[in-house]
């Protein structure tokens, strides 16, 4: 949406945009808004700057595998006196709670995210650790796939809701260290309304899906995005309290390649396979049009943008750009909250919890801790 841009003096920079975008600022505050070396984007050859990057951050990158880790080493340029503290770092993938928590007791690792929260009592206490427990801004959902039976029927859409205990989830999957959802943004995020949370009811439930033509019940698969522990129990939960309602669901935790080719690259929604999407979302702007527009605009289904839901809405893209056209707080609000109010009537997801950010962190590490949108803050990290 950038017209173009102009250098104004070596400390200001004009950005001319195509159309009203009141979001902006907040836009470049995403993780995703930082420079590139020119040269880097000049290289026409460079189809992947993720695993070749240049910029002026206190590491530079020292080798990089998905699967296997990455390993950054000190920037002896760096513009900071006396920064970076570290003369590495190393990330390493970790896909067991329990291995996780092994490492860090161990000191194999100084840095552990996310902690399990079953698993916080073991760390709690311990001389060489720390425990960091903090609000977070990440929603975790459930997307339905209203481009297929049953989920077009707003019946079943509520149906599921309603068949779902939040407060219970929050206890089982996350040991308590999560609260239920309230919106379809979690309640730290600019412009979020409380609207809920939906209330658990099986009898409702069965009674909405007797309505729709389900009283015999149906059999649907329902895969999560992740394949940690946890998500494994919160797909767990969700098949054991879709069963008492009569719904049958085949469970399946996807890892990282398998999630981007059989969910996120579809190419058209009859492609699609999934029926239910265990998901969550960072609205790393802070603001309300990064929670929703990226997950529920119409023209943001896959392959494009991330509304797995398929959920197509002209209010909701209505009220979209008109919340994204004026700068106006107070009519701002006021359109958001006609969206918001829209969302929750339609109900494409099953929102269930904003969690918290539980990290551990060896106590001779200091300036290394997660942000709320679940981010590293590493700048000025430094083992004493």
């Amino acid at each position: 949406n950038i017209e173009k841009t102009e250098v104004v003096d070596p400390y200001t920079v004009r950005f001319t945009l195509k159309k009203p975008f009141s979001s902006f600022i907040n836009q470049l505050a995403h993780p995703a808004g930082v420079m590139i070396c020119p040269s880097t984007l000049a290289n026409k050859t460079n189809k992947q700057i993720a695993f070749e990057p240049c910029g002026t951050g206190p590491y530079t990158l020292d080798k990089y595998n998905p699967s296997e880790g990455m390993r950054v080493v000190k920037n002896p340029n760096y513009w900071q006196a006396g920064f970076p503290k570290l003369d590495a770092i190393n990330w390493k993938p970790v896909v067991e709670n329990s291995t996780r928590v092994a490492m860090l007791l161990t000191g194999e690792a100084q840095f552990a995210f996310p902690l399990p929260a079953e698993q916080v009592k073991q760390v709690q206490g311990k001389d060489q650790v720390r425990l960091d427990i903090t609000p977070s801004i990440i929603l975790r959902y459930v997307e339905m796939n209203m481009s297929k039976k049953p989920f077009q029927d707003k019946r079943v859409r509520e149906a599921l809701n309603y068949a779902i205990n939040k407060e219970a989830l929050c206890k089982v999957a996350f040991a308590g260290y999560a609260d239920p959802a309230t919106g379809y943004a979690p309640a730290a995020i600019d412009f979020a309304e409380k609207l809920g949370p939906w209330p658990y009811d099986p009898k409702k439930a069965r009674e909405l899906l007797k309505e729709a033509g389900y009283g015999s019940g149906l059999t649907i698969n329902l895969w999560s995005g992740y394949n940690h522990t946890t998500a494994q129990k919160v797909i767990q939960f969700l098949q054991q309290q879709l069963a008492q309602v009569g719904i049958k669901s085949n469970i399946r935790a996807l890892e990282a390649g398998q999630r981007t080719a059989l969910v996120e690259s579809v190419p058209t929604p009859d492609k699609s396979q999934h029926d239910l999407y265990y998901i969550g979302w960072s609205s790393s702007t802070g603001e309300l049009d990064y929670a929703i527009r990226p997950l529920l605009a119409s023209e943001n289904v896959p392959p494009v943008g991330s509304n797995e839901a398929y959920y197509k809405s002209e209010k909701v893209d209505r009220l979209i750009q008109e919340g994204l056209a004026t700068t106006d707080r107070t009519k701002k609000a006021a359109i958001y909250k006609e969206m918001q109010e829209q969302l929750w009537a339609d109900m494409p997801w099953i929102p269930l919890v904003t969690e918290k950010n539980i990290a551990a962190s060896a106590k001779n590490l200091t300036g290394f801790y997660i942000q709320p949108d679940g981010g590293y803050n590493f700048y000025q990290a430094e083992l004493k």
